[in-house]
């Protein structure tokens, strides 16, 4: 199992084993390389704590003052420790302290328990397998299944998520059967068999305290902070650098302090020959990308993604996420995130802003101003066809998509106080953040630490998150433009290009050359009949599809992203996991 995760960090690793606990860990080293072995142990007040951890806190420094006003003495300057120590003297308390990204398991050998928890909003993954009593966790799907128990079966509530809600999940649930995950925001105790979860975060609802003015400069300062101590770390660090505002503010923010930057961009070959403005797309994004890298004199690199590479590495991006998601949107990444590794280990992205600040489409968008389920899959049209006929009426689609919704929005935190244009606002934001942007942040996961990159994502700092989600909307979307808050607080930093740039989403490819290549295997695919693909997927409405070309008549699956060949090239990742995976259906016959 922990042999799996040594893509996550090749950097040192190590087991514990005592009568029927066995924990292990895979290190990327990033603070204090050389006393950071884990698993470590401590030993207080006669009790003694073993933890395997991944993440970094961010107030570590804060948190060290504070054990040391208790008189515990630090042997090493790693995040681990300080978790560990909190966590001997204040329990799941000292959850609350914590400020970061994270995801770990501490046993108490005192009491034969274990303890799992997770970061707040889930940049940070936890697994977990609960059968006849025991418990196996990992930070990834795919070291579960190399445990003898735990196989990888799909029910009929597994293809609802898959064909549903996929690339999103529903929080807390897998497209497994035996498989869930510790929710954002959430610990478990697992002890005498059994195995008890409690919520410790959630987001609160109240009056938003400033006016506009004072929100900007409050937005300025705490980005300030954040982009300062999310820069922490004993090796180098890079910038993910696309020309938007996101990631302009984050590489303008990182210029402040003084340090050589080295930012990074993606690009595809033949694109620069066959854009086109569209809504979602309305600017490449070079020529913003030249911009910034020169006015804060980094280091920049261009890595431009070839057709035949995409293509070929919708496998590894499968096997790094253990499902099937976003396709060449994951593949592209994870080309992106190897070629970065080869200079840095730890990158800064923009990641999440449009999440808390409402930046995507749907928040603007007439057609998803009144509607009921998730604003950016309102079609379930090209879902339920693609489903195999025998399948469509058991696993009723838009019945599944309609009841997770409702049953979400009852967990949106709302105040008496808000209008109805801050009340639709708000279940949008926290629908974004929980669902749509959880996807994102899985997926930055996954494919950097497949190469053993970490990447910190500075606009999910709690403070920020709690601090912008109450402000209101006509505040939020200042000067009548998207983000209007953000930009009012970085527009003394960046270039006035920037600042004005309409939102443009993760690049894509538009190289035909892709489309072909992938339009090829989807063929291959079709010629073969017998193919388990054909056991949950319509292979007639996967024909028609391909031969469809025409633009204007097909519709996005998921959000802006994932449009036909995307879509092409999830049913081409379907087949190979049912195939790689061994996936064992437990369906009625």
């Amino acid at each position: 199992m922990n042999q799996t995760l040594v893509p996550r960090g090749n950097d040192d690793s190590g087991t514990w084993l005592l009568h029927k606990v066995a924990l292990g860990h895979q290190r990327l080293s990033i603070i204090d390389p050389a006393n950071g072995h884990q698993p470590m142990r401590y030993t207080y007040q006669g009790k003694t704590y073993t933890i395997v951890y991944n993440g970094e806190l961010y107030n570590a420094d804060a948190l060290r003052e504070k054990l040391q006003r208790h008189k515990i003495r630090l042997r090493t300057t790693c995040d681990t420790e300080i978790v560990l120590k909190m966590f001997a003297l204040y329990g799941a308390k000292a959850l609350h302290d914590f400020n970061g990204i994270f995801a770990f398991a501490i046993y108490e050998s005192h009491a034969n328990r274990l303890f799992l928890a997770r970061d707040p909003l889930g940049v940070k993954p936890l697994f977990y397998s609960f059968q006849h009593g025991a418990l196996a966790f990992s930070s990834e799907i795919k070291a579960l299944f190399c445990h003898p128990t735990i196989r990888p079966r799909v029910n009929l509530d597994g293809l609802r998520e898959l064909f549903g809600i996929a690339p999103a999940r529903t929080p807390g649930k897998t497209v497994y059967t035996d498989i869930q995950e510790i929710k954002p925001g959430a610990y478990a105790w697992w002890q005498d068999g059994k195995l008890r979860t409690k919520n410790y975060f959630q987001l609160k609802s109240y009056p938003h305290p400033h006016d506009a003015d004072t929100t900007i400069k409050t937005i300025k300062t705490m980005l300030e902070k954040i982009v300062t101590k999310q820069l922490t770390s004993d090796v180098a660090v890079g910038m993910m650098l696309s020309g938007g505002l996101d990631s302009s503010a984050v590489t303008a923010l990182a210029a402040q302090t003084g340090k050589a930057l080295e930012t990074f961009s993606v690009d595809y070959v033949g694109n620069a020959d066959n854009f086109t403005p569209t809504d979602f797309s309305p600017s490449r994004d070079n020529y913003y990308i030249d911009l910034v890298a020169k006015q804060y004199h980094a280091h920049h690199r261009y890595h431009v993604i070839n057709s035949a590479d995409l293509c070929n590495n919708l496998r590894e991006a499968l096997h790094a996420r253990d499902y099937p998601a976003m396709a060449d949107i994951d593949s592209s990444l994870l080309l992106f995130c190897q070629a970065i590794k080869q200079d840095v280990k730890v990158c800064l992205s923009g990641e999440f802003a449009d999440e808390i600040f409402c930046g995507y489409p749907w928040f603007y968008r007439s057609d998803t101003n009144n509607a009921t389920t998730f604003p950016w899959a309102l079609d379930l049209t090209i879902r339920e066809n693609t489903v195999a006929k025998h399948l469509r009426q058991q696993l009723n689609l838009t019945e599944f998509v309609n009841r997770t919704y409702a049953a979400e929005v009852a967990n949106v935190p709302l105040s008496p106080d808000d209008n109805p244009a801050d009340r639709q606002m708000k279940i949008y934001s926290y629908l974004t953040m929980r669902w749509f942007g959880l996807n994102l942040l899985e997926r930055a996961d996954r494919m950097a630490m497949a190469c053993g990159l970490e990447v910190r994502v500075p606009f999910t700092d709690l403070d920020l998150v709690q601090y912008v989600y109450n402000i209101p909307w006509v505040m939020k979307n200042y000067g009548g433009h998207e983000k209007g808050i953000l930009r009012a607080a970085v527009t003394d930093i960046l270039p006035p290009a920037i600042v004005d740039r309409k939102k443009s989403p993760y690049p894509k490819t538009i190289d035909p050359v892709y489309t072909t290549l992938i339009e090829q295997r989807v063929r291959t695919l079709l010629d073969d009949e017998c193919h388990p693909v054909w056991q949950i997927v319509e292979r007639d409405y996967i024909a028609s599809v391909l031969n469809q070309t025409d633009p204007q008549k097909t519709r996005p699956w998921f959000g802006q992203l994932m449009q036909r060949p995307q879509y092409l090239a999830f049913i081409y990742q379907i087949a190979l996991w049912l195939v790689d995976y061994q996936i064992i259906l437990d369906l009625p016959r």
